[in-house]
């Protein structure tokens, strides 16, 4: 599952627990994008809702602001 954040109004680090087996990668080819890889896809969903859940932009116009995380692709990832 890939991940893309724009975070451009937050000044705050969140920390998010990853579940076992679930390990986050960072994308060299794209900026601003995470690849959550893992065995079980249950616990690689969860882990990406425990993402999105804690990335949640509030009190903003979320049509005006699009702060946040978003779901890019959803897949296996493809060996280069």
């Amino acid at each position: 599952m890939k991940c893309t954040g724009v975070l451009a109004f937050v000044e705050q680090v969140r920390k998010v627990d990853m579940l076992d087996g679930v390990t986050i990668l960072r994308s060299e080819k794209v900026k601003d994008e995470i690849v959550l890889d893992g065995n079980d896809i249950e616990l690689v969903s969860r882990s990406a809702a425990l993402i999105n859940q804690k990335c949640h932009v509030k009190n903003k116009d979320i049509r005006k602001f699009l702060d946040g995380i978003y779901v890019s692709d959803k897949g296996a990832i493809k060996e280069e």
